[in-house]
């Protein structure tokens, strides 16, 4: 097949050296040119734009090398601009010879339209002379022939060496993330040979639905397999997944389909506002829901709470200003449980509210009912005043208050049933009210959101569930003073707990993608607040673990290992003893050697962190347990650099035998106490109350089943960590790591 890459074109990296990960440099031409010149965005933020998008597309399968397969997590923040970075990637992988896209744009309808709309903007699918650059089109059907000869024209176009680049159409398909619309995309795809056509494959909101959330039962769900399915009968392709909230697909095995192997971390543009500045201390933008205006088990009572009708009053005063600057329109998004009555309550509450509004605003100057009204929009005013130093004299607002009320429609947004979720055109109104769940709680944007009004608790716990209901965030940087999200205090507790977590695991994910660190090697690890759970625990198959780490032991269970580990882990212990001086103990006076251990009582802390970052483990449940340590007393060092650990050896003249199972493991290593009074306290009692404490052991293991020595001298640790040293950690290594 001639490469629509080959000849000139202009490299976003050509002056730069290769990226650690990135394996070959995309050439920008006229397909991303004018995807950038089309966005909007400054100088900056296009170079930057593109630069990213080259970096993601560059850390995939090569188009001009043979068909091998790449999975990337692409990262961003909520509502931050991932569709613009993935339009971009399309057009750059239509540039560089790629004639199919395919892009999974989320599992409801209202989602694949808005995704499929987006793109036929953004790209300028419709429009200019000639051939065209794209044939788009939504949920492949394999039935009737039309979808096959598209593909099929598609792909002999491509392989036309007497075919200019620009003369061939990239085929791009969108298509629901379900079971049908997906399988009959890969009979379509089956019927063809397509091992040598690269491919680019998006999988939107990646975390959502994509996942075998089966895999505890041991057996793939639905959605899974065709998405695995999907992949295999293009042997030649990109695969990369797009989300906000990524700790599912980090916590995945390893020997997934869907595990990541590169990750790239998108920086949003500077008129972006999220949780650091939303959440920020004492922050003026977020009001708490008084626990008596939350509804009980998605009941409603006939009149709505006082909160409800401040946050609609708020509401309509920053559309009032907006009107008075032609500041464009504002939306409001209502967003209680997922019951369909709570929303039909609320949404009739919000339109009687406006028309109750609008008659006492037309009522005379002496009414009652209108100086009541304006006395309670006056204190809406107020409140807006404090963020918004431009906001237009009272007297103003209330002259536009009529055209605010009258041109705001009220819609209910629902997923399923009746009304069911509407396809908006946001330019029939200048203001918005939304009433919805599950259709408004991910993916789905509300264009020009200002206020959030969310009577809901934390409910599962999941950070990454609550942060996509974060439809708050996006780029609102001018008209953030009109801004307002009002929550229930344990949700807005919980918002405030997962920017640490957030800005932990982007750290973590920009320095891999920096190191071009194999992503299948990292050592997962995630910091969280211990009210919150990171993810569907349904989609884990290796068992995570949370812990404060104090005030107990952590053991090491793999204890066989490999002949090259156990001499790593033997020279690196060796080293620890050989840097300190070791005394004999005099705790628990004994004349068996079998009782007689050497303590180190000041060792630096950091000299614990790098025995523990070299030594080597084969066993997950090792691998988990020392990470999430590792990364307990490294944090533990961070607070106070002048920390030591107490390390014994543990019997060194004597040695000793221990019996393990087929596996290579052992439950327990350590030697009991003496049930007689003076008897020997233990190798528990081996530990200091105020410092981390390291056991070195060293023995010789032989199979339960039989008397045959089958490691000498094999080194074992154990650790004490003391509840002084505690912190709330989440951490997970994949079975197979090492």
């Amino acid at each position: 097949m001639k490469n629509a890459a080959s000849g000139s074109g202009i490299s976003p990296l050509a002056n730069q050296v290769l990226k650690p990960g990135v394996k070959w440099l995309p050439f920008q031409r006229e397909q991303t040119t004018g995807i950038i010149q089309r966005s909007g965005l400054e100088d900056d933020e296009q170079k930057n734009l593109v630069q990213s998008a080259a970096e993601i597309l560059g850390s995939g399968v090569d188009p001009r090398k043979g068909p091998a397969t790449s999975t990337g997590l692409v990262v961003g923040y909520v509502q931050s601009g991932k569709t613009l970075s993935f339009t971009t990637v399309i057009g750059l992988a239509r540039d560089n010879g790629f004639p199919l896209v395919i892009v999974v744009a989320g599992n409801k309808t209202n989602l694949l339209a808005q995704s499929h709309q987006r793109l036929l903007k953004d790209l300028d699918v419709e429009g200019g002379d000639g051939l065209p650059a794209w044939i788009m089109d939504k949920n492949p059907r394999e039935q009737g022939g039309r979808y096959e000869q598209l593909l099929k024209q598609t792909i002999a176009n491509w392989r036309d060496r007497t075919r200019d680049a620009e003369e061939k159409p990239t085929l791009l398909l969108t298509v629901l993330k379900q079971n049908h619309r997906l399988s009959s995309l890969t009979a379509l795809l089956r019927k063809l040979d397509m091992k040598d056509v690269p491919a680019l494959i998006i999988d939107d909101e990646a975390d959502q639905a994509s996942l075998n959330t089966a895999v505890n039962q041991n057996r793939e769900s639905t959605t899974y397999t065709r998405l695995r399915e999907l992949r295999d009968s293009l042997p030649w392709h990109t695969f990369l997944q797009y989300t906000a909230t990524p700790q599912a697909l980090l916590l995945i095995n390893i020997s997934n389909v869907l595990s990541p192997d590169f990750v790239h971390v998108l920086e949003p543009g500077n008129s972006y506002v999220g949780g650091e500045e939303f959440f920020r201390p004492q922050s003026p933008y977020v009001e708490t829901i008084p626990a008596g205006d939350i509804p009980a088990r998605n009941s409603l009572p006939n009149d709505p709470p006082d909160s409800f009708l401040r946050a609609l009053r708020v509401f309509f005063v920053g559309l009032s200003a907006s009107i008075i600057a032609k500041s464009g329109r504002r939306s409001m998004l209502i967003h209680p449980g997922v019951a369909k009555t709570v929303h039909q309550r609320s949404a009739r509450w919000a339109t009687a509210a406006k028309d109750s509004w609008m008659s006492a605003l037309n009522a005379g100057a002496n009414d009652p009912d209108r100086k009541d009204v304006l006395a309670e929009f006056e204190a809406a005013y107020n409140e807006l005043k404090i963020t918004t130093s431009d906001l237009p004299d009272f007297d103003q607002i209330i002259e536009k208050m009529p055209r605010a009320l009258r041109n705001t429609t009220v819609i209910e947004f629902n997923t399923r049933g009746s009304p069911k979720t509407p396809e908006i055109n946001w330019r029939h109104a200048e203001g918005w009210i939304l009433v919805g769940g599950l259709a408004v709680d991910r993916g789905f944007t509300v264009d020009s959101l200002s206020v959030t009004y969310m009577p809901r608790g934390v409910g599962g716990g999941n950070a990454d569930s609550i942060q996509q209901r974060a439809r708050f965030f996006g780029y609102k940087r001018r008209y953030l003073g009109l801004c307002r999200i009002y929550l229930e205090q344990d949700l807005r507790t919980a918002f405030e707990n997962y920017i640490e977590h957030e800005q932990t695991m982007r750290a973590e994910l920009k320095r891999l993608a920096a190191s071009g660190e194999d992503l299948r090697t990292w050592r997962r690890r995630l910091i969280l607040d211990p009210s919150l759970q990171p993810c569907r625990r349904s989609v884990i198959s290796d068992p995570y673990s949370r812990t404060r780490a104090g005030g107990g032991w952590t053991q090491q269970r793999g204890a066989l290992l490999t002949p090259t580990i156990r001499k790593s882990n033997t020279d690196v212990l060796a080293r620890l003893t050989a840097s300190q001086s070791f005394r004999r103990d005099t705790t628990y006076s004994s004349n068996e050697t079998a009782q007689q251990h050497e303590i180190a009582p000041d060792v630096p802390m950091q000299a614990i962190i790098d025995i523990l970052t070299e030594y080597l483990f084969d066993e997950p449940r090792d691998t988990a347990a020392f990470t999430g340590l590792l990364i307990t007393i490294a944090e533990a060092l961070r607070n106070n650099r002048d920390l030591t650990a107490t390390v014994y050896k543990m019997r060194p003249k004597a040695g000793g035998r221990r019996d393990i199972y087929e596996d290579g493991t052992i439950d327990n290593f350590l030697q009991g106490r003496t049930d007689r009074a003076g008897g020997y306290p233990g190798d528990t009692f081996y530990q200091q109350p105020d410092k981390l404490s390291l056991q070195l052991h060293s023995y010789d293991l032989r199979s339960k089943k039989g008397s045959k020595i089958l490691a000498s001298a094999a080194p074992l640790i154990a650790v004490h960590v003391p509840a002084s040293l505690a912190r709330d950690w989440l951490f997970q290594f994949q079975s197979g790591q090492n």
